[in-house]
């Protein structure tokens, strides 16, 4: 990714550079076919505000970063304004060389996230069914006809045959020499129409991971699937679990109106790491109309959103036995999904009118 540079100062540039970023500074307006898929940063000395609506049109497959300079007492929220219409980013006044390194990274970031295909799946407690619900999710996908991968990322409890052929562990000398190849996600379990590999087993080695194994490995299967689903588990102490909660682009957490003591510190952990109860959907495994507290008002307490509650079905289940209704159901989810993800056509919607 390169940034070109118009007007912007020399300090901020070195700035911009020292922080690992590659930028090409220009003294006049760069072709736009050279700007294509790379960010173009200019300054409102350079580009006066009623002139934004042509840059874009200029360059229009350039992410566009528009330092705003003017100091006064109109403020400046207006043309903050214009450029989100516009899709450009703004920076404010006064704001240092840190804080557009921040914007940068932000925005890169936020490009990175858009494309991501993966799924996280994280249980409120131990024993919850999160293996058994991200497996539910990948088997309907898999029957749309997309390539899924289900990755055991629960370090603490893999949940799975202990005599696996395969599993997390197994890979771990790849992952630490970072020599993932597209076969060996050949080598995972074939399930129900998509491919699985089971958690570590090894528990001496749980604090071992480190996050960049993880994100490297993730990055890895998402080029080798039409999307991940990833059971990152309940305990919320290692590094795959912190991965998954900043890289997904998607996040269920499996829950029980039971566990709500549990949720709310768990919602609480992901708040330190930028992340609010809206970007969370709960599934609720096991719903029970008899319980006293109703996932309903569970929800409304945190602010998160119910994607799905599934019925109790007896324990030791290895996939859970819907019914022709729930299967619906699950599935017009799952269409959802999809098209948040751009990997579904949106269904067309008839309205009625009364």
């Amino acid at each position: 990714m390169k940034i070109f540079s118009l007007g912007i100062d020399q300090l901020t540039i070195n700035d911009i550079k020292n922080a690992g970023f590659n930028v090409v500074t220009q003294n006049v307006y760069p072709d736009p076919a050279h700007t294509e898929g790379h960010m173009l940063m200019v300054t409102s000395d350079q580009v006066p505000v009623q002139a934004l609506s042509e840059l874009r049109h200029k360059y229009p497959s350039s992410m566009i970063l528009y330092l705003y300079l003017q100091k006064g007492i109109r403020g400046y929220q207006a043309v903050h304004m214009l450029c989100e219409s516009l899709g450009l980013y703004f920076i404010p006044p006064r704001s240092t060389s840190s804080a557009v390194i921040e914007k940068i990274r932000f925005i890169l970031e936020e490009d990175v996230e858009e494309r991501s295909n993966l799924v996280g799946f994280f249980g409120s407690g131990p024993g919850i069914g999160c293996t058994s619900v991200a497996k539910l999710f990948a088997r309907r996908i898999a029957a749309a006809g997309l390539r899924v991968l289900v990755l055991g990322l629960d370090l603490y409890d893999p949940g799975y045959d202990r005599k696996a052929t395969i599993s997390l562990d197994k890979l771990r000398p790849k992952l630490t020499g970072k020599m993932i190849h597209d076969e060996d996600f050949e080598q995972l379990i074939r399930q129900d129409g998509y491919l699985y590999l089971p958690g570590n087993y090894d528990y001496l080695s749980v604090q071992d991971y480190l996050e960049e194994e993880i994100e490297y490995f993730l990055a890895r299967a998402g080029a080798n699937a039409d999307v991940v689903i990833a059971d990152f588990g309940s305990i919320p102490e290692s590094a795959a679990w912190y991965v998954g909660m900043q890289k997904s682009s998607l996040r269920m957490i499996v829950t029980h109106p039971k566990h709500e003591y549990r949720l709310e510190p768990l919602l609480e952990l992901a708040g330190h790491i930028d992340l609010r109860p809206q970007d969370f959907q709960l599934i609720i495994n096991r719903s029970n109309v008899e319980e006293i507290s109703s996932s309903k008002n569970m929800a409304l307490r945190f602010g998160t959103e119910i994607l799905l509650e599934l019925p109790y079905y007896q324990p030791l289940q290895e996939s859970l036995p819907l019914g022709k209704k729930e299967l619906q159901h699950v599935d017009d989810k799952v269409h959802s999904l999809l098209v948040s993800m751009g990997l579904a056509p949106e269904a067309k919607k008839k309205g009625i009118f009364l």
